[in-house]
């Protein structure tokens, strides 16, 4: 029984096991949620349409009053105790939008959200795309996602859309508006494209890097009783090409995070868009990729030394026939003299 064969084949194991997780994190609600690949925050979307404390003396030139009116209207008749403290409205002129802003409190953003009609987060996997509210509210302290969460079909190489359901959204809203209102920038819709086309590749190479380690796996079984020179070498092939691939896949989900989430927070924090990058599916994607190196060393180094133990017995079955023919020789010898 070799057991040298069990390390490639454990690492192998380790690594098949965390490339499928990487593929089908998030493939259902609540099913490794915090393993996404980008997050947005779309709480805060819509306060470029509210004047701020620092800008009560004009309202932005970018916002019609009527917009104004319906979403400061529907926050204030939210619950009794914002009609109560909000009694002024838009009418008594923008310095008393300062004081129902304030009067909002902490919640404002929960509110704000439930009267757009849109989700508070959206968070995009591999396969699927998720969305859901914070809990107890967006702005508390160490808010976390809640379980009743909500994500679309699982499909292969899954497109990225975040204009479409957030447009749709609002137009269900109380208020009727859309993503033009909210000046909502296209290039943050262009950039989930480019996100997606990158997602793409990184699909079929975790595909490939999935088959590869659960192939060697299969395999290295084998090389633990008997180890054919064919079989050693098809675990070294096929080590180093799902290596390979995951390290481009991991390669791919990091620029890509890097970039969607810089183009994102650049044109989407104006509206209230903010993106954060997944942290913790990024370290599962390279620490896949690192288990499968580790199986390639061991395949490597199991394939060189057959390699050296052939060389060595064929070696030594050559030396063998030649002293066997030289020993034949000195008899033949003796016997003439």
């Amino acid at each position: 029984m070799r057991f040298q064969a069990l390390f490639p084949m454990l690492m192998a194991f380790v690594a098949f096991v965390l490339a499928l997780l990487c593929m089908f994190a998030g493939n259902k609600p609540n099913f490794m949620e915090d393993y996404h690949i980008v997050s947005l925050n779309t709480s805060l979307l819509g306060h470029n349409l509210i004047p701020s404390a620092s800008t009560t003396t004009s309202a932005p030139k970018s916002t019609s009053t009527s917009d104004l009116s319906n979403i400061l209207g529907h926050l204030k008749r939210s619950d009794n105790e914002e009609r109560n403290i909000i009694t002024s409205g838009i009418d008594s002129g923008l310095s008393s939008l300062e004081n129902d802003l304030n009067s909002l409190g902490n919640d404002v953003a929960d509110k704000l959200a439930r009267e757009l009609g849109i989700k508070e987060w959206y968070s995009l996997h591999l396969m699927d795309m998720c969305e859901g509210t914070f809990t107890p509210n967006a702005t508390a302290a160490g808010a976390s996602k809640a379980s009743n969460m909500t994500c679309s079909n699982r499909t292969a190489m899954y497109h990225f859309d975040i204009t479409t359901p957030l447009n749709n959204e609002l137009m269900a809203s109380p208020l009727h508006i859309n993503l033009t209102t909210l000046k909502f920038p296209d290039d943050i819709q262009k950039g989930l494209d480019a996100l997606s086309t990158s997602l793409n590749a990184t699909f079929v190479f975790y595909a490939m890097g999935i088959a590869c380690a659960g192939t060697l796996f299969l395999t290295s079984i084998l090389t633990i009783f008997f180890a054919p020179h064919i079989i050693l070498l098809a675990n070294m092939f096929l080590s180093i090409l799902g290596t390979f691939v995951l390290m481009l896949a991991s390669a791919i989900i990091t620029v890509a995070q890097n970039k969607a989430t810089d183009l994102i927070n650049k044109f989407g924090n104006d509206v209230g868009l903010y993106a954060y990058k997944g942290g913790k599916f990024h370290k599962l994607t390279w620490v896949a990729f690192g288990f499968l190196g580790f199986a390639m060393v061991g395949c490597v180094m199991e394939w060189l030394m057959d390699r050296r133990a052939r060389r060595n017995g064929a070696a030594n079955e050559g030396g063998e026939k030649k002293d066997g023919l030289f020993r034949r020789v000195v008899r033949v010898g003796r016997s003439v003299v």
